[in-house]
């Protein structure tokens, strides 16, 4: 969350003097091989929203944890699609009830089923409230700028690792794990995490709320989804 120690004054005061949008990360609780932690979605998605908030002069909001990851191991969490989207919406509307205009949505897991829930949230809100929100996949967004190959890395590969040693690189387990390339597959990793560093994982996080940044001061109407673009 940005600024940390955020009182419900000074929120009042952000949404009353329309000073920009409010930054909302969303992640997942989903297992990210045997080196990241299983809320490394919201990892990524809140630095990306912190980041872009203190660089901005924006406001972002604690992440929305739990959504839709697909139940395979014990760790990967799903809520149903219609109760997340209904979640999601309830999010939305209760600020924009209070005037809010503008929100920048951080996504940092993805899979047909999220984007079509969160697409759902949206857009009524969109049409009915006539706010304005842009939602970024972290993903699809370092595909758009040429930075990574998301058809090879895909799942705690490199890039992943990358942002999360960024972060904090305790949180990263011992890479060794990946003896062999058998090993990745094994453990459910698309992508190589053994390239990674923390020196990556900055440039990667720079590039990325930069871009989202220029987009949303570009100016945006209605909805946004960067990964329907044209």
């Amino acid at each position: 969350m940005y600024p940390r120690g955020l009182t419900w004054i000074e929120l009042r005061r952000y949404i009353e003097e329309r000073r920009g949008p409010i930054v909302i990360p969303i992640g997942s609780v989903e297992a990210h091989g045997a080196h990241l932690p299983i809320d490394t979605d919201t990892i990524i998605a809140s630095i990306v929203a912190d980041t872009l908030a203190e660089r901005s002069g924006w406001v972002s909001l604690p992440p929305v944890t739990y959504s839709i990851a697909v139940p395979t191991r014990p760790s990967n969490v799903r809520i149903p699609p219609a109760v997340f989207s209904a979640y999601l919406r309830a999010i939305l509307e209760h600020f924009a009830s209070f005037g809010q205009r503008s929100f920048v949505v951080v996504l940092g897991h993805g899979g047909p089923e999220m984007k079509s829930a969160i697409v759902d949230a949206c857009r009524g809100l969109c049409e009915e409230r006539g706010v304005s929100i842009a939602v970024f996949h972290v993903s699809q967004a370092l595909r758009d700028l040429g930075l990574v190959d998301t058809s090879i890395d895909r799942h705690a590969g490199w890039w992943e690792t990358s942002i999360v040693m960024a972060v904090d690189p305790k949180l990263v387990k011992d890479l060794s794990i990946y003896r062999e390339p058998e090993d990745l597959r094994r453990y459910g990793v698309a992508g190589n995490p053994l390239n990674a560093s923390a020196e990556q994982g900055r440039r990667l996080l720079n590039a990325v709320v930069s871009h989202i940044e220029e987009v949303v001061r570009s100016g945006i109407e209605g909805c946004f989804f960067n990964w329907r673009q044209g």
